[in-house]
């Protein structure tokens, strides 16, 4: 299921890639759903959710985007920790695409 979920999570970055908004929201909404359905760990998960809030992004719909990527660093977050370099890609990438909203999710590791 794991190799299903990437396909999908890949194809539908490739979509984006080509300009095909409305086609990568749907392959990663599968993705999504897929991994969710499995229960897939936490952080695989977040790859196609994260992604999916890209591809939100793109297409001009900054709070479901917005959703999405809060998502994708809570579910990172609770696995791996705020100082995963999953958890950094994802804040930088919520950064680029919404920056007044990313800084709420800045959080420094428990000592």
């Amino acid at each position: 299921m794991s190799s299903n979920v990437r396909q999908l999570r890949e194809a539908g970055m490739a979509a984006l890639h080509q300009g095909d908004v409305t086609g990568a929201e749907a392959l990663l909404r599968r993705s999504v759903a897929l991994s969710e359905a499995g229960g897939g760990v936490e952080t695989a998960t977040a790859h196609s959710v994260y992604r999916l809030g890209m591809a939100l992004h793109e297409a001009g719909r900054t709070e479901e985007a917005a959703r999405e990527f809060e998502k994708a660093l809570t579910l990172v977050r609770d696995r791996a920790g705020c100082g995963s370099k999953l958890y950094r890609t994802i804040l930088g990438h919520f950064a680029e695409a919404l920056p007044a909203r990313a800084p709420e999710w800045e959080c420094a590791e428990a000592v």
